[in-house]
């Protein structure tokens, strides 16, 4: 029988934001035998329960704190535009609205951390599929591994949400960890950052240095699952056929703590789909204004994909 492990990584500060609320739908709607390693930094979340693995990224991955290390001071390896003596440069030609301002785009160290979780994951969880979803979503019923690895075909080394000529939305990333290339694309895209090359590509987010790796490493080897969903722009995920099982609350929609009918391209007809304005995410309790003003003041700054 075929084996999963579901992975993500979050930030300290956004734990009682989503993360500990995606760990929680994973405990109630993912089947037993179906873990979840959560890489958090710092402290350690006093969240326990069998489902659930903590592994402190930092200390299995000492090539991402090498790299934090380097350029934690550089702004422009963060997404901002001052640039120091011996920093980064982005290229002149990157980017179109967000050319000469700060942008999520270009915030290598942020987005190094989900390129480090899945490779230390594919090395290390000793299942055949290795599943990577954001901590930003929300399983609102039951799902199968029959589902989740019927979407990644024996043959292909991994699946996205494809968006047209754009790069994926990489909310939901499935590797297949038997497959023959999987060492060689894990490998290419991490010594983009051991070796600071990921700073000769346009942009510097996970999701466009992974579809630079696909088309690169295995560009005859990934799935679309995107395709069909009638939504090439930013809210893919709910519109596919992951919409029948999981929430994304990309961008703003963390606030809400779910995503809205109006971003939906079609009709859904579980019944999450059809209560959504009306369903209270946080059971009563309000969303943390602090945390509230700085995710929307990211957003609006272009430092947080929405």
């Amino acid at each position: 029988m075929k084996t999963l492990t579901v992975i993500t990584t979050f930030p300290p500060n956004r734990w009682n934001a989503y993360a500990k609320r995606m760990l929680q739908s994973h405990i109630d709607f993912w089947p037993e035998d179906v873990m979840l390693h959560a890489y958090y930094e710092g402290d350690k979340p006093d969240f326990n329960h069998k489902k659930i693995k903590y592994i402190n990224i930092e200390e299995v991955n000492p090539e991402l704190v090498k790299f934090k290390q380097r350029h934690k001071n550089d702004p422009v390896a963060n997404g901002e535009i001052t640039e120091i003596a011996g920093g980064v440069r982005r290229d002149p030609n990157a980017g179109k609205n967000d050319k000469g301002k700060g942008s999520y785009l270009w915030d290598a160290v942020r987005f190094a951390h989900k390129t480090f979780a899945v490779d230390h994951a594919i090395k290390n969880a000793g299942t055949d599929y290795v599943l990577w979803l954001d901590a930003d979503t929300y399983t609102f019923r039951p799902i199968t591994k029959d589902f989740v690895m019927g979407l990644l075909p024996e043959t292909k080394l991994v699946n996205f949400l494809g968006r047209g000529e754009k790069y994926p939305e990489c909310g939901w990333v499935c590797y297949n960890t038997k497959h023959p290339k999987v060492d060689q694309f894990m490998k290419y895209w991490t010594e983009m950052y051991i070796n600071d090359t990921i700073f000769q590509e346009l942009e510097w987010h996970d999701s466009y240095l992974f579809w630079q790796c696909v088309k690169r490493i295995a560009p005859d080897h990934g799935e679309d699952i995107g395709k069909g969903a009638g939504a090439k722009g930013h809210h893919v995920f709910i519109n596919s056929v992951l919409g029948a099982y999981i929430d994304h609350m990309k961008g703003k929609r963390k606030v809400k703590g779910k995503s809205s009918k109006s971003d939906l391209r079609g009709d859904r007809h579980e019944s999450y789909w059809q209560n959504v304005e009306s369903y209270d995410p946080f059971g009563g309790i309000k969303f943390d204004p602090k945390q509230a003003d700085d995710i929307v003041s990211k957003v609006a700054k272009g430092k947080q994909g929405n």
